[in-house]
């Protein structure tokens, strides 16, 4: 079986439908679920949205100053990438959090925001994302379009942690 090879522009739209699924979780939650802390320092829905908006801020910085050419075998076969969370394990936050997003509506502009800085910057790159890449300090080496495959798995994990908060509130 041979893996599928997504290319630059379907990465950026799959950010982009990560992103609006995530929002829209968000959008409709009842207050009491945008509120609610869950027990043992799990994170609310803010804290979570902070998060995501803040490993697209990373993964940005990453692609737009680490990337070189590919020196090696890439780790992953991008048909993997979805599935990267399902063992339960995820890289620590590069920041921590701040509580920022308190407010909902503010917090949606952000993480959106985020996105789209993200999806503009692999939009009007001049590098060839499948042959430029960098390693990943959990999951080796992946190309740029990986990285933004990433992206994209990584809000879709966060969103089923949304759906979750509000089923826990």
């Amino acid at each position: 079986m041979s893996a599928s090879v997504v290319t630059a522009a379907e990465a950026q739209a799959k950010i982009r439908w990560a992103t609006d699924r995530f929002s829209a979780v968000l959008g409709a939650a009842a207050e009491t679920a945008w509120q609610y802390r869950p027990p043992g320092g799990a994170w609310s829905m803010s804290e979570v949205t902070e998060h995501v908006a803040g490993a697209n801020k990373g993964v940005l910085s990453v692609l737009s100053k680490r990337l070189s050419p590919l020196d090696g075998p890439l780790a992953l076969e991008d048909d993997e990438i979805p599935f990267l969370f399902y063992g339960g394990t995820e890289p620590p936050p590069a920041q921590p959090l701040t509580g920022a997003f308190a407010d909902r509506a503010a917090a949606c502009e952000a993480l959106d925001a985020s996105a789209q800085r993200v999806m503009e910057w692999a939009g009007n790159t001049d590098l060839d994302l499948r042959s430029y890449g960098c390693v990943h300090p959990v999951f080796g080496l992946m190309d740029g379009v990986q990285w933004l495959l990433f992206l994209y798995a990584h809000t879709e994990r966060h969103r089923a942690e949304l759906l979750d908060l509000e089923r826990l509130s």
